[in-house]
């Protein structure tokens, strides 16, 4: 700090100047009080400007959607009278939008999954009811889809644990991956053949995974800069 008076610089502790001997103000309360003032908030920038950028992104793309579904809509009755194929197609542009939104990561983890699981349900609901009756959303692709979103919410509950650990979190990636592929073909077929060669792989692979990071934890922590 500085003397007030003649602006000598002075050292830390001392109560006079002494050059002109002028008394050094006491200024820990003020500081305090200046802190209680003005707190010092912290600010990232960089994911400021990120939100900002994901939201552009977004935006534009859902101005040119809303633009390619009304062309749809009035191609279709101009040409129709009615809804064809657009019946089709515009649910094909919202899933799209609905997908965007959740790869810029707008929500936590678990609402993407749950914004995944309406959007999808929906979009297959009408898909099938194109032809006035609902057979194979009902049957195979709800299920599926709730398959996919309680395989994913375990995931994600994983990842919240072992987030900063990228080797353990693509080793139970793997795993949960063979674990939906026999669900889907249970699904599907309503029987286990051509999962069960799939999913054998992918579980081998993430015990080996597993015993070899628990064997060279601190070299793998090493290359991965950990």
């Amino acid at each position: 700090m500085y003397c007030i008076k003649c602006g000598v610089e002075l050292e830390d502790g001392v109560k006079r100047c002494p050059l002109c001997e002028t008394d050094v103000p006491e200024i820990k309360g003020l500081e305090e009080e200046f802190a209680r003032e003005y707190p010092i908030v912290n600010i990232n920038l960089y994911e400021m400007k990120m939100k900002k950028v994901k939201k552009t992104v977004f935006l534009s793309f859902f101005t040119i959607s809303i633009i390619s579904i009304l062309e749809v809509f009035f191609q279709n009755l101009i040409m129709y009278g009615k809804l064809e194929w657009g019946y089709y197609a515009i649910p094909s542009i919202l899933i799209f939008d609905l997908g965007l939104f959740v790869f810029l990561d707008s929500y936590r983890m678990r609402t993407n999954l749950f914004l995944i699981l309406i959007g999808l349900t929906a979009f297959f609901l009408l898909l099938d009811f194109g032809d006035k009756k609902l057979s194979w959303s009902i049957g195979r692709g709800i299920p599926i889809v709730f398959a996919f979103y309680l395989i994913s919410l375990v995931f994600s509950y994983v990842w919240d644990k072992h987030k900063d650990d990228r080797l353990k979190i693509l080793n139970f990636f793997i795993f949960f991956v063979g674990i939906f592929l026999l669900v889907l073909e249970l699904i599907i077929s309503k029987k286990m053949t051509w999962s069960i060669f799939s999913s054998i792989p992918l579980f081998i692979l993430s015990i080996m995974l597993r015993y070899a990071y628990k064997s060279y934890k601190e070299e793998f922590k090493r290359r991965l800069h950990r």
